[in-house]
């Protein structure tokens, strides 16, 4: 069963379009160094607008297992670009709006979907 990293955060209102970029250079590392996330599942950014704005965010990252979490954790901080882009993202923020939480699924529902047949 898939445990979750979930990151959330609030970006400065100024430093949206920062933010986007330096999604891309994320995206870009992903691509480059597949190996730094060979433990990684899955990967969502959902977002949350407040304020007609868009500026709170959760990053989801999907794992096999716990143990997996902590050494990609570990792991991935000893990478040069990964500071960097550490560095970017922390002045993109507002200050102690991150967190991050590790969620283990309890329960999981799955649903038939009835479909209906109409008479013609």
């Amino acid at each position: 069963m898939t445990v979750f990293l979930v990151r959330t955060y609030t970006v400065k209102l100024d430093k949206l379009k920062e933010h986007d970029a330096w999604g891309k250079k994320l995206v870009t590392l992903m691509k480059k160094k597949p190996e730094l996330f060979k433990g990684v599942k899955s990967m969502r950014v959902l977002s949350h607008k407040k304020s007609g704005n868009i500026s709170e965010f959760a990053a989801i990252w999907g794992f096999e297992n716990i143990d997996i979490i902590k050494g990609w954790e570990n792991n991935f901080s000893e990478i040069p670009e990964e500071k960097a882009l550490r560095v970017e993202f922390m002045n993109l923020i507002v200050p102690n709006s991150f967190s991050a939480h590790t969620w283990e699924p309890v329960k999981t529902l799955k649903r038939k979907i009835k479909t209906k047949h109409f008479k013609k």
